[in-house]
């Protein structure tokens, strides 16, 4: 809806294509509710079917102007060198790999609030989503045991049982997948905190701690209900280790030094920082998107006029003008 909404305020008539995972939320209740709006016929078009079927007619469609992508990297690499070849605009808001820091400064219970929801919400299925927790030694084993604790009381299976929080993944090829990146970093050797059985696509929450920012976990963007602690040894290795990814959507650090916290904003290589909050924020009234690898144009009003519009010099000559010849 970042996308939708205001493309057609400002007059735009567009096809929205949903994932066929999310087809009635992300795309009949809208064009339902678009419908019993009074929108006119043909402004708001949403089509649901496999992606094959679609191709690249969107984008070599010469009647589209503008394409908006929410989702993989790889994907929006593809989208992005068709759409060149037309010389098409695109806005893309593609993966993540959110850093959380914990400075030594930190308060240490609210971090742990913080962390847990921004890493569990929604099993961690979320672009924005904390990735990596990013820790000072100087309060390192207080979090890791605060947050192993709070972890351990949260409930998981039924998403019926309005008490769940972790409840199943999307499916089981995003299970599989999940318990594939577990088990091979068991192999590799990272230390385990918190673990339990999968039960078919219900995978309790994982914690690894003690975990290298280079290592093949930390570099994943994991998209599940595991969350991977990395220590470091002062301020200034926390803000250089959250950089060192190649994504750069949201970010989160926690300080009792305000200043400190801005500073390392204008440091981060990432579009969003929250400063004492967690990853996951989105409102429309501000700036959303990000950097590298996590896309390019941005969401959130007024920078998605810019996006969705085209600007024009029109001048109007008020009296003669003379000219050389």
């Amino acid at each position: 809806m970042r996308t939708i909404a205001p493309a057609i305020a400002l007059g735009n008539a567009l096809v929205h294509k949903a994932d066929i995972q999310t087809g009635i939320t992300g795309g009949s209740i809208i064009a339902k509710a678009f419908e019993e709006a009074g929108l006119p016929k043909g402004v708001f078009n949403s089509i649901l079917t496999d992606v094959e079927e679609v191709g690249d007619e969107f984008l070599t469609n010469p009647h589209s102007d503008f394409i908006s992508f929410t989702g993989s990297t790889p994907v929006g690499r593809y989208i992005a060198g068709i759409a060149g070849q037309q010389l098409k605009r695109v806005a893309l808001e593609l993966g993540g790999n959110s850093p959380f820091v914990v400075l030594s400064d930190a308060d240490v219970d609210q971090a742990v609030d913080a962390a847990v929801f921004g890493k569990f919400v929604h099993n961690g299925q979320i672009c924005m989503s904390i990735n990596r927790i990013i820790v000072q030694k100087d309060c390192y084993d207080e979090f890791v045991s605060k947050f192993v604790d709070r972890v351990k009381a949260l409930q998981v299976g039924d998403p019926k049982d309005p008490e769940t929080v972790i409840g199943p993944v999307i499916n089981e090829k995003q299970a599989d997948k999940i318990n594939n990146l577990i088990t091979q970093a068991k192999q590799e050797g990272l230390k385990v905190a918190l673990e339990g059985e999968r039960r078919g696509n219900v995978i309790p929450p994982h914690i690894f701690v003690d975990v290298p920012n280079d290592s093949t976990l930390a570099q994943t963007e994991l998209f599940g209900p595991v969350a991977q602690i990395v220590p470091a040894e002062t301020d200034e290795e926390a803000i250089q280790l959250a950089s060192e990814t190649e994504y750069g959507l949201s970010s989160a650090i926690f300080t009792r030094d305000v200043k400190k916290g801005e500073q390392f904003a204008q440091k981060i290589e990432a579009g969003m920082t929250h400063i004492n909050d967690q990853t996951v924020n989105d409102q429309a009234n501000v700036m959303f998107g990000g950097t590298k690898a996590s896309g390019i144009g941005r969401f959130g009003n007024p920078w998605i006029v810019e996006e969705l519009t085209i600007s024009k010099w029109v001048s109007v000559q008020s009296e003669y003008r003379t000219f050389p010849f």
